[in-house]
């Protein structure tokens, strides 16, 4: 029986990651659309969850490596970081044809996240001695001062590592029992289908009111970039907090427990956020970008979530996920190698 609930346990967490990740690849492909409302209030309402649920399942499974402070587990984030930068660029100079140098300290695509991983996991290393009030309290409140920032937020991409590590200390100082008995909780699911339909409906409706937080939800940008940001953007900032913790656990609790084919494309999650922006570069070089929405005004919103659909799954084969796993276990091979 307890290897039957275990396994299920797991089949959540990678039917979550399986979700979140196919709705990181639509979002950006619709975010070479922002402006039309349909993009804005899908970029809008995915944002407020998906990288904060993210950060929160990697604290959750973060606990071992931190309390051994294992840095052979956390370093190979470093190699990530640097292969999708190169990835990347390999791929704009093809498609575009011109040579641009890469500046490795200084990243405003999706590299940010495997950097933002490592620096987190060392942060946890000296944060782990804090009580867990104390150090969430402390990493939101942090948060909340640095928002005033008016400095370059892309070097090391420092200020998306301090917006989203409070999702990962409390993912870290929560128990995956507690969470998970909390969770399945019937009670807790229908308050959680209701409340993702109303926050769904509020941000279509609403998107015209509310887009001006976006800034917030990626949390690359400073105070400078609201409306009312300078006067109240720590409890504007306080607020979306509130707002993104609540649905990350109102999405989890609808998250089933069976595993399914497509739930091992959770546990290959990193392969695909590594390889699925070769295929927009691809896409934007393409008619398709401009032809879709022309030929198609009110349905072309489907066939960006179907192109999305189908590249999460082409990334999450076996052959990307073997050289994702052939980097992260790099580091580990090489201490063993070390000290032979």
């Amino acid at each position: 029986m307890e290897q039957k609930k275990g396994a299920g346990r797991i089949a959540k967490w990678d039917n979550a990651r399986w979700i979140l990740i196919t709705l990181v690849v639509i979002c950006h492909f619709f975010e070479n659309y922002l402006g039309n409302p349909v993009a804005n209030s899908l970029f809008f309402y995915v944002y407020t969850f998906h990288m904060p649920a993210f950060f929160l399942i990697a604290g959750l499974f973060s606990k071992k490596t931190v309390e051994d402070r294992r840095i052979d587990k956390v370093a190979p984030y470093i190699l990530i970081y640097i292969f999708i930068k190169i990835v990347n660029w390999i791929v704009q100079m093809i498609i575009y044809g011109k040579y641009t140098s890469i500046n490795w300290f200084v990243e405003s695509g999706v590299a940010w996240f495997a950097l933002a991983m490592f620096f987190m996991y060392i942060i946890t290393f000296y944060t782990k001695r804090f009580k867990p009030v104390y150090g969430f309290v402390l990493s939101v409140v942090i948060a909340m001062i640095l928002g005033y920032t008016v400095e370059n937020t892309d070097i090391f991409c420092w200020l998306r590592i301090v917006n989203f590590y409070p999702f990962f200390y409390l993912g870290y100082v929560i128990s995956i029992e507690d969470i998970t008995k909390w969770l399945e909780n019937k009670k807790i699911k229908v308050m959680a289908i209701i409340s993702l339909i109303t926050y769904f409906v509020i941000c279509y409706v609403g998107i015209d009111k509310i887009f001006w937080l976006r800034f917030l939800l990626t949390g690359r940008s400073g105070y400078y970039r609201l409306e009312y940001g300078m006067a109240y953007g720590p409890l504007i900032r306080l607020g979306v907090y509130v707002i993104s913790f609540f649905i990350v656990f109102m999405f989890l609790s609808i998250m089933p427990k069976r595993r399914f084919i497509l739930s091992k494309i959770g546990q290959r999650s990193l392969s695909v956020y590594v390889f699925h922006y070769v295929f927009i570069y691809i896409y934007m070089a393409s008619s398709l970008y401009k032809y879709l929405p022309y030929k198609y005004p009110n349905k072309w919103w489907l066939f960006i979530v179907a192109i999305g659909i189908v590249v999460t799954f082409i990334c999450g084969t076996k052959w990307p996920d073997a050289l994702c796993k052939w980097i992260m276990n790099s580091n580990i091979k090489y201490r063993k190698n070390a000290k032979q």
